[in-house]
């Protein structure tokens, strides 16, 4: 199932790449803003997994290291909000 799945996607974005006059510029811009849209929920779920004393054993985070990744997390989400506003209105920033 995962291999049909990962087959029709193969396809359907052949079809889009190669569909006469599609803006490809716009649809990477936009995939783009999709994916940093996504990363920190990701992020959110990994540093919620390396806190958890169970799975992780002795190689869960320390204080430090929850510090050091929240920021980062809280960082990338400000950076990929700006991003995604830059992309959406492009003259906003100018």
């Amino acid at each position: 199932m995962f291999y049909a799945f990962y087959f029709l996607s193969l396809v359907f974005a052949g079809i889009v790449v190669l569909t006469p006059g599609a803006p490809l510029v716009l649809i990477t811009l936009f995939v783009q803003v999709i994916a940093v849209t996504l990363l920190p929920a990701a992020l959110v779920f990994l540093l919620l997994l390396l806190n958890n004393e169970e799975m992780m054993g002795k190689y869960k985070n320390t204080l430090t290291q929850n510090i050091l990744g929240f920021s980062i997390v809280l960082m990338i989400i400000i950076l990929s909000t700006l991003y995604a506003l830059s992309v959406i209105f492009p003259g906003m920033f100018q």
